[in-house]
């Protein structure tokens, strides 16, 4: 697993820049739907553990509501990357290199809330997917909030349809489509290493953790995952109208499926 862990930081250390653009620019209805469904849950001044936080999109827009942040990413330069966005916003974050499977440096019930929003689709185990969970809980406080982040398989479909349609054609991709069809996870190299997963089997990974009691399940697109190009081109009102209205949706369980990635909103249990 030492090979696709260096992968993993390779892919994330070459450009910083194009994962800050994605929800900046690229698909800005993920981070509107995001931050508007886990604002119910937060609490005014919170101190938050961002694992996985890449370049820093979610820690620096907490950072501007006065909570304290804490970054911990895989990439060394998603890191640097992420003090330099903060310094000019004007926020302070404190930032660090590690890994989700070990958070020792943390003591225990140390976070009012944790975000795992990127490791859980790298882990390619199901002992190291449980076991960054488990390191989340540990680290969070009792009645904190864990939201925990996944790539859907059908994600990787629609994400096919609309990006690279030739995909559907490609031999070395038959294995994923084929397991998307049948309704199962997959597990091997996409994008960079990756963990693709079925809405049920999310939902059944953090429901087998002691101690965590799903609050809510939403789809972080939404409705308007396969519309992003045909979004990207429309008036900023209408865009904006269309998050809205998706936000309706969200946590039917009949769209779940439909959207790129799914988060689980779990709570600690005291």
């Amino acid at each position: 697993m030492r090979e696709e862990k260096e992968a993993i930081r390779s892919h994330y250390d070459a450009d910083p820049l194009k994962e800050w653009d994605r929800l900046q620019k690229r698909t800005p209805y993920e981070k509107y739907i995001t931050t508007h469904m886990m604002d119910r849950y937060i609490q005014p001044g919170s101190r938050i553990l961002d694992i996985g936080g890449g370049p820093g999109q979610y820690s620096i827009h907490y950072a501007r509501q006065g909570h304290t942040m804490t970054l911990l990413d895989l990439s060394d330069e998603n890191v640097r990357f992420a003090k330099k966005k903060a310094r000019q916003y004007g926020v302070k974050i404190t930032a660090v290199q590690g890994d989700a499977t070990d958070l020792s440096r943390f003591p225990d019930n140390s976070f009012d809330t944790v975000f795992l929003m990127g490791p859980l689709y790298h882990l390619l185990t199901e002992e190291s997917r449980i076991r960054a969970i488990q390191e989340a809980k540990r680290v969070l406080k009792p009645g904190g909030y864990l939201f925990s982040s996944f790539i859907l398989t059908f994600g990787g479909v629609v994400y096919g349809m609309r990006e690279i349609q030739e995909t559907i054609l490609m031999p070395e991709e038959e294995e994923f489509y084929e397991l998307a069809a049948k309704g199962e996870s997959f597990s091997g190299e996409s994008f960079t290493y990756a963990y693709m997963i079925t809405v049920e089997d999310a939902k059944k990974l953090l429901a087998s953790i002691p101690g965590l009691k799903t609050e809510t399940a939403f789809s972080q697109e939404g409705i308007l995952a396969p519309y992003k190009r045909v979004l990207s081109k429309s008036p900023r009102k209408i865009r904006k109208a269309w998050c809205d209205y998706a936000l309706r949706f969200c946590e039917k369980e009949e769209y779940l499926a439909h959207s790129e990635h799914l988060m689980i909103v779990s709570r600690k249990e005291a």
